[in-house]
């Protein structure tokens, strides 16, 4: 038998083999149970958590000949579900058939009765793909298909998709899988597989596929293949160029100690053996932020990358390592804008080591100066303020008051009047929060205001996006909008009128842009001055 990948041979069968995505399998459950059936559905989510899998078992559910809401897997029905081939359930990819010709077809053969099961069901895969000619083409039968008609539209873009069909569907919004659940199911697969594992690589490998199933059993057929019949923690480091905890720690500690020759050789060989410097800045970072955490609240529970005991072994001031975390976020920011990433870290692993140079006696080779000089030349971006102390003391962050109102005429004003160049510098800066979390006067704003992404600036208006609405209540009072703006000038320069949107909000907004530059019916623009009091 040829092989078969681990995410296809092991896709969920039923819906208690999910992992995870609980909301939505028991919202599912009881609308069968009920029989409360929609006649459309959106499944929206990141990649590979589970949304066209979740449709086929859905199809099952409603077709079982053991019964309705069963998922028996052994019926004519379930069987042809399961092996992709039954004629009542079409799956449609829109990526390559995203035409108005395409969608007609599909709408040709709503009208015919199911052959073998009791619901005729379209899945829609990448449904955002579809042209807008091919969306307005589906909307009336979206709205009023036949009764034993369900579409099923799947998508990982939703902000995409015309006002009007989302408000025709039933949306369930798929989050990264966990990384319990996903070790699990990895354990599960390495147990039937009959291989030998280290719980160790098994946790790399679930950070490595960022909440991902099916990447995470890609990942994982990658590893085996690699290792063989025994999957041990160096086969997963070796295999995608990573380096242990310890090794980063003791990084860290070499760079506080200024041991240049030492940093600068390690690299070398980092680079030598294959690492994704890229990720090594990330985590290098992500450690740093852990040991500032500790260092502050020396509450263990709330570490992500290192232990308590790697915690407790560092001994590196806060302001020092505050320092660190200034000049690797930085160095990241521009890697982007260079080509040798590789040379842009060791510049950045010197400026560590020159931290307070009147206890440093080694000075840069003639080579590590050369690499300076040419990084420099090769960054040619405006200069971003190194990180200063809040000049005026702001009020704590309150927790509910009066929200600011702002009219959706004048957001649309301010995406046609957006400045990219500024909102790009902004952007830019935006790292820059995470080394004021721990700051007295405004670590809470810079906290929650990581939270969000910067999406239009206009003049001295800022609007931004988050995905909480508990984010938006609350940076969106007006007592709190001093403590915003005030935390935003300390990173940027600049003093803005902050604007924080919900997600949804943002995304009907930008869509309702979107849909009126396609037909040519965008407003005329006006001065932009709004008072926040």
């Amino acid at each position: 038998m040829a092989y078969i990948a681990s995410y296809r041979k092991y896709r969920p069968s039923t819906f208690s083999s999910v992992a995870g995505q609980q909301h939505i399998v028991t919202t599912l459950q009881n609308a069968l149970k009920e029989n409360r059936i929609a006649h459309a559905y959106l499944f929206c989510g990141p990649r590979g958590t589970g949304k066209t899998s979740m449709a086929r078992l859905f199809a099952k559910a409603l077709n079982c000949e053991e019964g309705f809401g069963h998922q028996c897997n052994e019926c004519a029905n379930c069987l042809a579900i399961l092996n992709g081939n039954h004629p009542d359930v079409i799956e449609m990819d829109a990526a390559s058939n995203r035409g108005i010709d395409d969608i007609r077809d599909l709408i040709s053969k709503v009208r015919y009765s199911p052959t073998l099961g009791k619901y005729k069901i379209y899945i829609v895969d990448e449904v955002h793909m579809l042209t807008v000619e091919a969306f307005n083409a589906l909307l009336k039968t979206l709205e009023e298909p036949p009764s034993n008609v369900i579409f099923i539209l799947c998508t990982t873009e939703p902000y995409k998709l015309m006002p009007t069909i989302l408000s025709r569907v039933q949306r369930y919004d798929f989050t990264r899988i966990g990384n319990k659940d996903l070790l699990k199911n990895l354990v599960n697969v390495c147990e039937k597989e009959e291989v030998e594992y280290d719980i160790k690589a098994l946790e790399l490998i679930v950070t490595l596929a960022d909440g991902g199933a099916r990447d995470s059993l890609s990942l994982l057929d990658q590893a085996i293949a690699y290792s063989g019949r025994k999957l041990e923690l160096h086969h997963v480091q070796e295999l995608y160029g990573l380096l242990s905890v310890e090794e980063k720690v003791s990084l860290i500690e070499k760079l506080d100690k200024s041991n240049i020759k030492y940093v600068i050789d390690k690299l070398d060989s980092f680079i030598s053996s294959g690492v994704d410097i890229k990720r090594l800045t990330s985590e290098l970072i992500e450690i740093i932020k852990d040991l500032i955490i500790y260092k502050t609240t020396s509450d263990a529970s709330i570490l992500k990358m290192i232990t308590p005991n790697d915690a407790r072994r560092v001994d590196i001031s806060r302001k020092k390592l505050n320092e660190m975390l200034d000049i690797l976020m930085n160095a990241y920011s521009q890697y982007r804008l260079v080509n040798n990433i590789n040379s842009l870290l060791e510049v950045a692993f010197i400026k560590i080591c020159s931290i307070g140079e009147d206890i440093i006696e080694e000075k840069p080779s003639p080579q590590i100066q050369s690499s300076i000089r040419q990084i420099e030349k090769e960054v040619e971006k405006p200069k971003v303020e190194e990180k200063v102390e809040p000049i005026v003391k702001v009020s704590n962050i309150i927790e509910s008051g009066t929200l600011y109102e702002v009219k959706d005429n004048d957001i649309i004003n301010f995406m046609l009047q957006g400045n990219k160049m500024e909102k790009q510098r902004v952007i830019d800066c935006w790292p820059k929060l995470k080394s004021y979390f721990t700051d007295s006067s405004i670590g809470r704003y810079a906290s929650l205001l990581a939270q969000c992404s910067p999406r239009i600036i206009a003049k001295d208006v800022l609007v931004l996006e988050t995905e909480f609405q508990n984010v938006s209540n609350k940076l969106g009072l007006i007592e709190n909008q001093e403590g915003v703006s005030k935390t935003i000038e300390v990173i940027s320069g600049v003093k803005f009128k902050v604007i924080v949107l919900y997600h949804m909000a943002y995304v009907a907004l930008f869509q309702k842009f979107s849909n009126l530059r396609q037909i040519g019916k965008l407003p005329e623009t006006y001065p932009i001055n709004i008072e926040i009091k």
